[in-house]
């Protein structure tokens, strides 16, 4: 019954969040001359609903046309005809739990790092890097002149080699992009919160230096790498397995999705059933406490730290590898790191719950963005997730008032209950 209880409440709050966000928001929403239905259903249909979603009820049930005229119902998460939202918004899920994951575990050592930006940027831009240049010098040593006269079997083989070397570098450099802070802090003990927002911004400027100049591929009015060889291409899930399948058209939703998820049990069984992990937890209660006890605080953090950075080193390369297939200027400041420390801290650090609040964040970031095709401010549904964001930072405040609520009822029920017994008598 405790248990049920605990359940209930973690659920309820995040709701009640949801709810006063919009609620606030519709202030907002006002005074942009818009209503705030139409405003919020227009936000859920562009982010979870089908295609031709409408208002809140299309979101579970859509009625779709016959070829002989009629209509039916149909379930609408599981409706794809010329693509579902739902796959897009997997596709921008993806990157969100691999950089949540990275901010939980740097969280639970005790580390407030916020450096998930530049880790994520760093893995990026080493994917892009070794994803035309190694499959260059395989295709020099074999004497391969031309890539597409490749033979068969050396291809096949370089498709299951060299995304491998790309997504195992950008693990590397993210960790040690990560590791500095964690290591400048255990030794010197220089703020992490402040070594990390300075990483972000020198990887932005590394990453900006580099694209507009020495990995430059072109003179495109937008500078870009050189696009990646198919080889270190991860191919999504319609160019793949599921190539005849609808209901993936227009996503490029692949194999990063069940390596995050892969990702998300590995770091749930570390945290959870491992001494390393046990360690890492001991170290972010009282590492005073933690040290008296025998346990290796120092050596806790710059594990976490390397983790960390690994996991969104992993996101960034994924984002390229799988998605964007190269680095295109303005890439670095699009921000999916600290939306993943957004995520964690929503989740609570949750393992499970980064992976509910992560898609429902995506799907918020994708129906923001895709108001203003319906002459409704982008800026509207930013004002609206910051408001849900805030309000669930109000966990505590929210707890308290209902729990001062629900006991108001039940003093009232008492009383009554006593006042109908005295009349009886």
């Amino acid at each position: 019954m405790k248990a049920l209880r605990q359940t209930l409440d973690s659920i309820s709050i995040p709701i009640i969040a949801i709810l006063l966000g919009l609620a606030a928001s519709s202030i907002f929403v006002a005074l942009a001359n818009v209503s705030p239905i139409e405003t919020y259903q227009k936000l859920f249909c562009e982010g979870f609903g089908p295609r031709g979603c409408q208002n809140f009820g299309d979101l579970l049930f859509f009625q779709v046309s016959n070829g002989d005229g009629g209509t039916s119902t149909v379930f609408s998460p599981l409706y794809g005809e010329g693509g579902s939202r739902i796959a897009l918004l997997l596709e921008q899920a993806t990157p969100l739990i691999l950089t949540a994951l990275s901010a939980a575990v740097a969280f639970q050592a005790g580390m407030f790092s916020i450096g998930m930006d530049g880790q994520f940027v760093m893995g990026a831009i080493t994917a892009a890097f070794l994803g035309y240049w190694v499959p260059d010098q395989i295709y020099l040593l074999v004497g391969v002149t031309d890539p597409e006269a490749a033979p068969i079997i050396l291809k096949t083989i370089m498709h299951g080699v060299v995304p491998l070397i790309c997504l195992g570098a950008a693990m590397l450099v993210g960790a040690i992009y990560s590791w500095i802070p964690g290591y400048i802090k255990v030794k010197l003990n220089v703020n992490e919160l402040i070594s990390t927002i300075i990483f972000n911004a020198i990887a932005v400027q590394l990453i900006t230096y580099l694209v507009n100049f020495p990995m430059r591929a072109d003179f495109n009015n937008i500078a870009r790498t050189r696009r990646i060889d198919d080889t270190a291409w991860l191919i999504p899930f319609n160019r793949g397995i599921f190539q005849d399948v609808e209901w993936f058209s227009g996503a490029r939703v692949g194999v990063g999705l069940i390596i995050a998820l892969i990702a998300a049990g590995l770091v749930w069984f570390y945290l959870r059933r491992t001494t390393a992990g046990y360690e890492q937890r001991m170290t972010r209660g009282t590492s005073l406490f933690a040290r008296f006890g025998g346990i290796p605080t120092g050596r806790a953090v710059l594990r976490a730290m390397l983790i960390s950075g690994a996991l969104s080193g992993l996101a960034g390369a994924i984002a390229i590898l799988g998605v964007e297939r190269r680095v295109v200027d303005g890439f670095a400041t699009g921000g999916t790191g600290f939306d993943g420390v957004l995520v964690a801290i929503l989740a609570k650090e949750s393992i499970v719950g980064i992976l509910l609040v992560a898609p429902f964040f995506a799907g918020l970031n994708l129906g923001a963005t895709n108001l203003q095709f319906g002459d409704l401010p982008r800026q509207l549904g930013g004002i609206i997730i910051s408001f849900i964001i805030l309000f669930n930072a109000m966990e505590d405040f929210i707890r308290q008032r209902l729990r001062a609520l629900l006991r108001g009822r039940y003093w009232t029920r008492k009383s009554s209950a006593t006042s109908g017994e005295s009349t009886a008598v």
